[in-house]
């Protein structure tokens, strides 16, 4: 810094001259004697608005600030974020809004300069808010910030705002007793009309309002949120009849008690808003808001109320009805934990009610308890369910699956006016069948981020609806008619579900056939593979028609009849190109635009007339085209944004390519004809052979087969070895009573040898082959290799004698059987195990099954 010329002369032989205590005085007052600040001549590191008389400083990292002296006129400063210690003293003498906030500030004397200051903003900035008492040129101000300073003390220091005589708008720290009264010497405050203590952007500390602490104001909004309040007096609000808008917000130790101590404050005021979210700790058990809590709020002309996040499950019948005003515009619940009750008919009586918000319900938050201690108004008892619903549970649940029934039809009433309904997040599953609503002005709905996995349909009453936004719902069905009774949509978000099967199956565009006054549609990610040609037959309003990230891989959609289609995103499909017929069914007027970044296009002569389209319209009809490539034939990839000469390329590739592709098939022809040929004639035998042996299954009576007479078994018995009871019982000990030798591989097949050669053997030594079939055959590997080894053994080696016999142990096998089975069965070689306890029956099938294995 600079000395005064005065100070600077200052020698000791002139200090000799002065009296002794002078020029102790003067050499002690050197250091601190300064001139005008510095300032730097780079007036370019500071964005100037010479329009607006505005400076834009911050973020600039200066200790001193730009030279103002030509910029005089300068009203609005920002000198944020810097590393200032002190006020300047060189600013603009015409600065109305000053913003210092971020700094190191040690001393504000300097301000008192600046007597045209109306927004003063001093935010974190290390200063001691004692300090502000000795400010005598504030008295215009209207807007001060203090937050983020040092506010150590309980209580406010006494009169530290007399000086600003004209504030308005006074944002400053939570002191512990919140005495706030004390900031002022004066008894009434009449200009101070909007005080935010708010922990949210600074530093609140206040535990406690008690009773007259407003009293000295005449406050129209007030922000007390995560300022840790676990108590509020009745009184402490009841001074400021003009109060408009409350925040008492993330205050969690609060409670709806506290609800109640407000609601009685508010009664005689005029507020508007009021915003109580998370006045409960957000994990523990339920809560429910009673009308105790609420008795007053009837009184008031509110038109907003915040309750979200106080993990809510229910509320008391009546309070909307009777509690709530009949002036609320807009009602938010979200981040709750709400269940169906009677409070959901009442919000019918709030007949101004605009907006309503009931997302994020069931809302999963980490798990953890954060001692939450208004434990005597959380719902510790559960309603108990009644006994039509169990009978209802036990009759669903009575077969082991979950059945879905189409409910009852009913008819659900919403508030007449409103108009916008938030339902974002609340984790419902279910299928939307025919839905009748009362009479309503609804236009807007947020229903993203659930689980309605099917949408049949209709829905009556919604004649006003023009947005809908059902994005991320996993919804995999949708019928013909589930837009039927929204005559007046305008957007339709379906975004993020699983429509794909849905609309490839709508041939004729029914799905959209009475939303004539569609201008957006949003099908983005809905696993499309295929779009029918009339689809979108019925809208001609489309303006946005998005179809991105699925997977068509052709275009065969006719849209060319909507004239007022602004763009079409098709990004991120599969599409390698469109030919001459899909470009037809575009548009032709040259508002219309296309984005195709993200297919696959491919670089082909295939594709040489896209390009070439492609080129003719590339400056006003593509979108993205610096980002879009298309893969050569090289494997390189070429970018679009030089479509001339991609297209040049292609035409000089493919030219000479008709004369090469007509040689190339023919040879290709001739080679194949050659390959067909050779095949015929190397196994002629064996096809011959193949005809005799279908002349022969087809008329078994022309020629008599060779048997086989000599046989080491009788019958060769394959089953699984779940039935392996029954074989030992019913076949191999009846069958070897009869005098017959049965093989079964448990006792017969030699160890050390492979299974495949042990069941080979066996069906090769036996003369007849007997099958148990069962569901555990079926499913069994070696028991349905054992069937098809017996199967080429009658066809190759016994020349189409019938050695297969299959008894059928379960009733309904035969409907699992695969082809080559039931083959077998219609020859009739097969024996039906009769129902146990029936003795005859059992004898007929056991001599059933002797003379059958007997058999020549």
């Amino acid at each position: 810094m600079e000395r005064t010329n005065f100070v600077q002369k200052i020698s000791c032989k002139s200090m000799v001259q002065l009296d002794f205590k002078v020029c102790l005085l003067l050499a002690l007052s050197i250091p601190f004697a300064r001139t005008k600040d510095n300032c730097t001549l780079n007036t370019t590191i500071c964005l100037w608005k010479e329009s607006t008389l505005q400076v834009d400083c911050s973020f600039r990292n200066l200790q001193v600030p730009p030279c103002f002296l030509e910029k005089s006129n300068i009203t609005h400063l920002n000198l944020a974020h810097n590393r200032f210690d002190h006020v300047p003293d060189n600013l603009p003498q015409n600065l109305t809004w000053l913003d210092l906030s971020f700094n190191k500030l040690h001393q504000l004397i300097n301000l008192n300069k600046y007597t045209k200051l109306n927004h003063l903003n001093i935010d974190k900035t290390q200063i001691n808010v004692s300090f502000l008492s000795n400010m005598t040129g504030m008295s215009n101000v209207r807007y001060l910030s203090l937050k983020h300073n040092n506010c150590t003390q309980k209580d406010y220091p006494h009169g530290i705002f007399d000086g600003f005589m004209s504030l308005f708008h006074l944002r400053i720290d939570g002191c512990e007793n919140g005495n706030f009264g004390d900031m002022f010497s004066y008894q009434k405050v009449e200009t101070l009309k909007i005080l935010d203590v708010s922990g949210s952007d600074g530093v609140c500390r206040v535990k406690s309002l008690t009773s007259h602490v407003f009293d000295k104001f005449n406050l129209t909004h007030l922000d007390l949120s995560l300022c840790d309040i676990t108590n509020i007096e009745i009184g402490s609000l009841a001074s400021q009849t003009h109060l408009q808008y409350l925040n008492m917000s993330y205050n969690s130790r609060l409670g709806f008690r506290g609800f109640g101590n407000i609601s009685y404050d508010l009664q005689d005021s005029t507020i508007k808003v009021l915003r109580l979210v998370k006045i409960h700790c957000t994990f523990g058990l339920g809560t429910i808001l009673l009308r105790n809590h609420t008795k007053y709020l009837n009184k008031t002309s509110l038109e907003e109320l915040y309750l979200d996040s106080n993990r809510l499950e229910m509320i008391e019948t009546g309070l909307i009805t009777y509690n709530l005003p009949k002036s609320l515009k807009y009602l938010s619940v979200g981040d709750n934990k709400m269940d169906n009750g009677m409070y959901v008919l009442e919000t019918r009586s709030l007949h101004n009610l605009q907006t309503l918000n009931v997302s994020f319900q069931i809302h999963s938050h980490n798990d953890y308890f954060d001692g939450c201690s208004d434990y005597t108004e959380s719902c510790h008892n559960r309603p108990e369910v009644t006994a039509p619903t169990e009978s209802i549970v036990k009759e669903m649940e009575s077969d082991g699956v979950l059945k879905l029934r189409k409910p009852p039809i009913f008819t659900f009433y919403l508030p007449k006016n409103m108009h916008t309904l938030y339902a974002n997040d609340m984790k419902l599953t279910y299928p939307v069948y025919e839905l009748h609503f009362g009479h309503c002005n609804l236009k807007h709905i947020h229903f993203q981020n659930n689980f309605i996995f099917k949408f049949n349909g209709p829905v009556f009453g919604f004649h006003n609806i023009t947005y809908i936004d059902a994005s991320n719902n996993f919804c995999a069905d949708i019928s013909t008619q589930a837009f039927h009774g929204l005559p007046r949509l305008e957007i339709l978000n379906f975004s993020q579900n699983l429509l794909g099967h849905s609309f490839e199956r709508d041939s004729n565009g029914e799905i959209l056939r009475k939303n004539g006054n569609l201008t957006v549609l949003n099908l983005h990610d809905n696993k499309i593979t295929f779009l029918p040609r009339r689809v979108f037959r019925n809208n001609l309003r489309i303006k946005l028609l998005n179809i991105s990230y699925n997977r068509m891989e052709k275009w065969t959609v006719d849209i060319s009849h909507m004239y007022l289609l602004e763009h079409l995103d098709m990004s991120y499909n599969l599409l390698t190109e469109l030919d001459e017929q899909a470009i037809n069914l575009l548009p032709l007027h040259e508002t219309f635009t296309i984005n195709f970044l993200g297919n696959p296009l491919s670089c082909s002569c295939e594709n040489t007339f896209f390009f070439e389209w492609m080129s003719r319209y590339h400056h006003s009809r593509f979108t993205h085209l610096e980002n879009i490539t298309c893969a050569y034939k090289n494997g390189s990839l070429l970018s679009l944004q030089d479509l001339s000469n991609i297209v040049q390329i292609l035409q000089k590739d493919c030219s000479s390519y008709s004369l090469l592709i007509i040689v190339t098939s023919s040879v290709i022809c001739l080679i194949f004809s050659l390959i067909v040929y050779r095949i015929i004639y190397r196994y002629r035998w064996k096809i011959l052979y193949i005809y005799y042996l279908t002349k022969r299954v087809l008329f078994p009576e022309l020629e008599k087969t060779k048997k086989r007479v000599n046989y080491e078994y009788d019958a060769f018995i394959s089953y699984a070895e779940e039935d392996r009871s029954f074989v030992l019982n019913e076949i191999q000990r009846r069958m070897e009573n009869y005098e017959l030798k049965v093989c079964i591989h448990d006792r017969d097949f030699l160890p050390g040898i492979d299974i495949a050669e042990n069941i080979t053997n066996a069906i090769h030594n036996s003369r007849r082959i007997v099958f148990v079939m069962t569901s555990h055959f079926l499913k069994s590997h070696w028991c349905m290799f054992e069937f098809n080894m017996a199967r080429m053994e009658s066809i190759y080696s016994r020349r189409g004698e019938n050695i297969l016999l299959l008894i059928l142990l379960e009733k309904n096998i035969v409907r699992e059987m695969p082809m080559s089975l039931l083959h077998v069965i219609e020859n009739e070689s097969y024996l039906e195990f009769p129902d146990e306890g029936i003795s005859q029956c059992m004898e007929i099938f056991r001599k059933n099954l002797k003379d059958a294995i007997k058999r020549n």
